[in-house]
């Protein structure tokens, strides 16, 4: 072989030396990772599976309480509207006994002074005639 030839071989192995290194170098890193993730789920998934049952179980709370808030806020609207109807159904009637009552006590009132007049009248016609007769 030529000085050329070893050259170039020693070239080729020393490639080699370090392709196997690498090689191992990669193979290492491939242990370090999985070791590292293996101790990481180790570590967190027991706490995220934990988690997770609370935040599902919480959140089916929630969605049953969102529900039942969305069933009182349309009762609400629904009561609001027939409050409001049965307020001013008792406003009017209010209204129209206080106006019937004032009616028919006014007309009791007018009545009351018409014959009261009249009586009145036959009263004083009676103490003129009285006056006459004590006159005489």
């Amino acid at each position: 072989m030529s000085e050329e030839e070893l050259k170039a071989q020693r070239i080729r192995d020393e490639i080699n030396k370090i392709a196997i290194e690498i090689e191992k170098i990669e193979e290492t890193a491939k242990k370090k990772d999985t070791y590292i993730e293996n101790k990481i789920n180790e570590e967190y998934n027991p706490k995220i599976s934990e988690i997770g049952l609370k935040l599902q179980n919480k959140q089916a709370i929630f969605n049953e309480l969102v529900s039942k808030i969305d069933d009182l806020t349309l009762q609400k609207k629904e009561l609001i509207q027939v409050i409001k109807n049965l307020e001013h159904e008792y406003n009017t009637l209010k209204k129209a006994k206080e106006k019937a009552l004032n009616e028919k006590l006014n007309a009791i009132a007018k009545e009351k002074k018409t014959k009261t007049k009249l009586i009145d009248r036959d009263i004083k016609i009676l103490e003129r005639e009285l006056k006459k007769e004590k006159s005489k």
